[in-house]
């Protein structure tokens, strides 16, 4: 039906706005790798990703295509993604109150507990879903229900492993907003080892897993609260026993999320309470780590996603068999004028969060030991117009076990950010930081120095220093230009191996030397 509406737009006669508008992206990042014995050997000799993405539209319908290229990919992305394909491919058309889409497309329920499709070319994950979907909305928007079903995009195809359906409502009533989903993800194919397991463990593989949830949020005033349960039939779970065995077995999982904030002047704070037990969901089952491409949801980060070079040397990454915890945010801006604000006014931002594992999802299951601690401290002072600084800190503990045991690594970072323009054209900002600690690699400390010639030119040099454990510099230079909608920057140095994180989501990088190249057209 789409597709017949969409070649009668084609052939009608053009309205007074002609035949449309065709809009699009070209993006390429290639990177050349050399040997670097001081990390390790060389990976590959180059790696490159590319996308191109047109999107044409016309009154009420629209379409477009992504089609990505990955000859190599550049190493620390999923392997799935290699050679090339029409990764997606739409039609959408929209009238009053409905939305109806034919093809690829990307969706959220709630917080992404129960499911998230979504694109993030920086981390190599991109598992929309190729389908149908239609979307309704009554009362003036007040009242909207989705109903989707399709393929989850696994690599740089649809897998054919997997049926996604879904359907959302939610409803809007006044300061107060309901919302209920439902997911069912049915096997299409099942993997010769992973039915053997299951026989061996004497459970049969469940052809349907059904996720639903219920979600709440109120606002009034200042005040803002959010409230959401996911639920999840059992599915295909690896039990960890201790000595480093495994059990195969059938398990549910459920997740809650409580999300407080309130603002009021120059305050603001926030408070984020949450829960998992076994919250992987996966577009089809697999032993061992699942790859990063094969996932359908998204768990929400629970600590602050950190910036800064050595304050991001070891990021927690969520473990979605079972943890709990919470995170607190606390911001106070101090107005100009005043006796702590000075000229130009000052930002203060205190925040720290707390993660337990669960018992039940460690091999030892003796208590709830620690996982993740952190606390986090920024003050943004302007002293002149053209000055300012940033002095942040962080004490972070992390367990290199997940919290199966009680031992945690202790760092401490802190950082001077420094910036300062000299003309609205010509600014420089520099970076001094230092990583204290009495385990992993230790000492640490770091700079950047980053030239800005607006508004086509910027020039950064940084270096990171393990000085208390192997004593190699991480050095980089760096040189972008940007004019209009075309943006090209070249990066040269040594790359630390280690977790890669946005949001919560992360992945492996290894350790890598050489250039890389990145350009990126839109029109």
């Amino acid at each position: 039906m789409l597709l017949l509406l969409f070649i009668l737009a084609l052939l009608s006669p053009p309205p007074d706005g002609g035949w449309g508008k065709l809009s699009g992206a070209l993006e390429s990042n290639s990177a050349y790798y050399v040997d670097d014995p001081a990390i390790g050997g060389r990976i590959n000799k180059w790696g490159s990703n590319n996308y191109l993405k047109l999107d044409w539209q016309r009154d009420s319908l629209s379409a477009g295509l992504q089609a990505e290229w990955y000859p190599q990919a550049l190493v620390g992305y999923p392997t799935e993604l290699n050679g090339a394909g029409l990764s997606s491919l739409y039609i959408d058309w929209r009238h009053n109150f409905i939305d109806i889409t034919a093809g690829s497309f990307h969706e959220q329920l709630g917080s992404g507990l129960l499911l998230r499709t979504w694109e993030d070319r920086d981390m190599g994950i991109n598992n929309s879903v190729t389908g149908a979907r239609v979307s309704v909305r009554a009362l003036g928007n007040r009242l909207s229900f989705k109903l989707f079903s399709g393929l989850p995009k696994y690599g740089v195809w649809p897998s054919a492993a997997s049926l996604v359906s879904a359907a959302d409502l939610n409803a809007e009533l006044g300061a107060v907003s309901l919302g209920a989903g439902i997911v069912d993800c049915a096997s299409l194919r099942t993997d010769s080892s992973i039915a053997t397991l299951a026989q061996a463990g004497g459970f049969t593989l469940p052809g349907h897993v059904v996720s639903w949830s219920a979600r709440a949020a109120v606002n009034a005033g200042g005040f803002t609260a959010r409230a959401e349960y996911v639920g999840k039939s059992p599915d295909f779970y690896t039990e960890l026993l201790p000595a480093a065995h495994e059990r195969f077995t059938l398990k549910g999982g459920n997740a809650q999320l409580l999300e407080l904030s309130y603002a009021a002047g120059g305050f603001s704070g926030s408070l984020t309470f949450r829960r998992l037990e076994n919250m992987t969901s996966r577009i089809f089952n697999t032993t061992g780590t699942p790859s990063i491409a094969n996932t359908l949801n998204y768990l929400p980060a629970l600590c602050m996603q950190q910036t800064y070079m050595l304050a991001g040397l070891n990021p927690y990454v969520t473990y979605a068999d079972g943890e709990m915890g919470f995170q607190g945010d606390l911001y106070y801006i101090f107005r100009r004028g005043t006796k702590l604000g000075g000229r130009y006014g000052m930002k203060l931002h205190i925040g720290g969060c707390w993660i337990d594992a669960l018992p039940f999802a460690l091999p030892d299951r003796d208590v709830a030991y620690l996982a993740y601690r952190d606390i986090n401290i920024d003050l943004e002072r302007r002293w002149t117009r053209n000055f300012r600084t940033i002095f942040f800190v962080s004490i972070q503990e992390n367990s290199p076990t997940h919290g199966n045991r009680k031992r945690t690594d202790a760092q401490n970072v802190f950082v001077l950010d420094a910036l300062y323009r000299f003309s609205p054209e010509f600014s420089l900002r520099t970076e001094f930081q230092y990583l204290y600690s009495q385990e992993l690699t230790k000492d640490w400390m770091a700079a950047l120095l980053e030239l800005s010639f607006a508004p086509h030119w910027s020039v950064s040099v940084s270096d990171m220093y393990n000085h208390g454990s192997t004593g190699v510099h991480y050095f980089n230079v760096s040189a972008s230009y940007t004019h209009s909608s075309f943006s090209v920057s070249l990066t040269a140095g040594r790359n630390r191996e280690g977790m890669v994180c946005s949001g919560g989501v992360c992945r492996w990088q290894p350790a890598w030397s050489g250039a890389g190249l990145r350009v990126h057209w839109s029109f």
